[in-house]
């Protein structure tokens, strides 16, 4: 959201290119599935755009394209200084392909970067029926006209994660599949204690806001209107509801951020909702040191029994302006559904978005600390009917949890923490509208 110059920029360009879903004649024959078409078309280069982290590049991304395609190299351009998003809109250095973060989207629509994928799909005859619907109807929500901005890679599993050492030292009997938040705050109360100069806690809220403002289903602002929404009876409820979690501890909650350390590093905390740490760095360095934990199914609300923390994904968008858009959809479709690609993708801890059940049962299987785990469940969960994302919405979660902290902390009471939360919003809101 730089400046709206950026975007009349951005405009320009992709007036001068043929629309990817136009009427141009795509690169080559090929379609997702068609490698005969593909070997025979000329050698082409399409620079891949990391807006956001990827671990391995060769083993997520290339080695599948370069085996499928053999005519194609990716270029590979980081997000970083001198080539962010804007860098290159600005030197009209417009990427091919762009891998991103489902929740950084609204980074990218307000400067007119993605394109709706759904001509392209329907050029190439590309279903997506091949991915659960509410997950389809999430992606759609960051857009304001039902457009199909992404198409996911891999989505991220939660988990409600626990120390088997903690619970046996205690004598307190381990957490079980598809628990309520209420349950899980009461188990919690049995292993907060203090021993010696050692305080333990049983529960540490989510490592972010948004993983309980999904699941409400809560606006942060009103797509319509534009006002802001902090003030709702679901807002209240939500922070209620983190500080009947908070209130389990014996310790202040400094911030949500330093639960992860308490977990994996002190081994003090007993519980810890958060995304599935399998691959964490942290949790990979405890396991090796003897760290006993397991996981169960993310804690739910009681009026929304089965659903998760939202859909958290990684997967690719492509910009207005491409040069090789026909050609960069058949790229994405194949390594979004591709079954082996999707299999060995989910075996390294990439779990794979399609529908199909028989992926998932392979999800962590070359790693070794999956071993035993209770993993199954956590892929029966469903996903919340979120509402539309905004441009706002970033700076909704930061007013919102700014107040949370003072609210859950003893600062401020409810009202006036979401009246405080609800005005500072307000204000951003006229700052952002007015650039």
């Amino acid at each position: 959201m730089k400046k709206i110059a950026l975007a009349s920029l951005l405009l320009a360009m992709a007036a001068a290119t043929a629309a990817c879903g136009g009427e141009k004649k795509p690169e080559s024959a090929a379609t997702p599935g068609n490698t005969a078409a593909t070997k025979a078309a000329e050698p082409v280069t399409l620079k891949f755009y990391a807006h956001t982290v990827l671990d391995d590049f060769e083993k997520y991304i290339n080695q599948f394209v370069k085996k499928k395609f053999p005519n194609v190299t990716l270029e590979l351009v980081k997000n970083q200084k001198g080539s962010t998003i804007e860098d290159l809109l600005q030197a009209g250095e417009i990427p091919d392909i762009i891998w991103g973060g489902l929740t950084n989207i609204n980074m990218l629509t307000p400067l007119k970067v993605p394109i709706d994928l759904q001509p392209l799909a329907k050029k190439n005859g590309f279903d997506f029926n091949k991915y659960d619907t509410r997950m389809i109807d999430n992606i759609k929500s960051y857009s304001d006209q039902g457009q199909i901005f992404y198409m996911p890679y891999n989505v991220l599993a939660f988990a409600l994660h626990y120390n088997k050492d903690l619970f046996d030292k205690f004598g307190v009997a381990y957490p079980k599949d598809n628990m309520n938040w209420d349950e899980v705050i009461e188990l919690g109360k049995k292993l907060t204690r203090t021993e010696g100069d050692t305080s333990y806690v049983g529960l540490r809220p989510p490592y972010s806001l948004n993983r309980l403002q999904m699941q409400s289903e809560l606006a942060f602002i009103d797509a319509k209107t534009e006002k802001s929404q902090l003030t709702s009876d679901g807002w209240k409820a939500l922070f209620d509801l983190f500080k009947r979690i908070n209130d389990v501890s014996n310790q202040p909650l400094k911030s949500p951020f330093g639960t992860r350390d308490e977990f994996l590093k002190a081994k003090t905390t007993a519980m810890l909702p958060d995304i599935l740490l399998l691959q964490n760095t942290d949790m990979v360095a405890a396991e090796k040191e003897g760290f006993r934990w397991d996981v169960v199914t993310f804690p739910t609300l009681k009026a929304k029994p089965n659903v998760n923390a939202g859909l958290f994904s990684d997967g690719f968008l492509l910009p207005q302006g491409s040069k090789h858009g026909d050609l960069a959809f058949q790229i994405i479709a194949y390594l979004s559904t591709d079954p082996e690609v999707q299999a060995e993708a989910s075996k390294n801890g990439r779990v794979s978005a399609l529908k199909d059940t028989t992926l998932l049962e392979h999800a962590f299987e070359n790693n070794p600390a999956a071993k035993g785990k209770n993993l199954k469940p956590l892929f029966t969960q469903t996903y919340p009917v979120i509402p539309p994302v905004t441009a706002f919405d970033r700076d909704g979660v930061t007013s919102a949890s700014n107040q949370l902290l003072n609210y859950v902390t003893g600062k401020s009471d409810i009202n006036t923490a979401l009246r405080q939360a609800d005005e500072e919003f307000t204000k951003k809101i006229a700052e952002l509208k007015a650039k």
